[in-house]
């Protein structure tokens, strides 16, 4: 006995197949492209555009405006990022604990992933930074972590066809605005964001992939009668 759809089965296992490659390839693109902004970074000649950037910034500093910044900044802090990520993929989605677990340890593990980087690179923070008594500056958490959550829920979004025309420009302004807001309070360089722009989007395409394998795939009844059974029945949506 055949399984009906049996062809289009396959053909949606190769699709499949290649974009888990594509993603895994993203990755590695990724993470050499953070390897080469390291790399400029500690021979400094990221240096005069850090320098440039922040007497910009600081010459047009405004109380509305910082006072602005200093709440978005919060949207990259893991304490929120985590949370407030798992409650969009929760709600909006509709996840099931798995893709909660995932979107969680997105934000959770980047940071932390970034705090080992801070240490081997050993750049100092600007003069904001170093005020607040905070550690060492490259690559920026906040813009690392709001990169990957954001890349996450955006594959997510398309992937499932869920409001992608909403997500996607909505976690692009976050991400850039998080970004903005670390150089503008003086806590990092521009290089520090740009470097943690990279790497949180390796990070979130890794976790993209992560997806792809644990997410559950459609299966197919057979039905020699040829009924209503033959349609694709999914196994459960992550």
């Amino acid at each position: 006995m055949k399984l009906r759809f049996e062809k289009p089965w396959r053909e949606d296992r190769r699709r499949e197949q290649w974009l888990l490659l594509a993603l895994v390839v993203g990755c590695f693109a990724l993470a050499y492209a953070f390897g080469k902004v390291g790399s400029e970074v500690l021979e400094g000649e990221a240096t005069p555009l850090d320098h440039a950037v922040r007497q910009w910034m600081l010459a047009r500093e405004s109380p509305p405006v910082h006072a602005f910044f200093s709440v978005v900044t919060f949207l990259g802090a893991k304490e929120v990022l985590a949370p407030l990520g798992a409650l969009i993929g929760g709600s909006l989605f509709r996840g099931t604990k798995r893709l909660i677990a995932l979107i969680a340890f997105c934000a959770l593990a980047s940071a932390e992933f970034v705090a080992l980087l801070k240490r081997d690179f050993h750049v100092g923070r600007p003069a904001g930074g170093l005020e607040e008594g905070l550690g060492f500056s490259f690559p920026s958490g906040h813009a690392t972590g709001s990169m990957a959550v954001a890349i996450v829920l955006s594959y997510v979004a398309i992937r499932r066809r869920i409001k992608p025309r909403l997500i996607v420009p909505a976690s692009a302004l976050v991400v850039l605005l998080v970004g903005v807001s670390r150089v503008y309070l003086d806590v990092h360089w521009t290089s520090d964001v740009l470097g943690g722009w990279v790497v949180g989007a390796a990070f979130g395409v890794g976790c993209c992939a992560l997806y792809e394998l644990v997410s559950p795939r459609k299966t197919y009844s057979a039905d020699p009668a040829g009924g209503g059974g033959d349609a694709a029945r999914s196994t459960g949506n992550m």
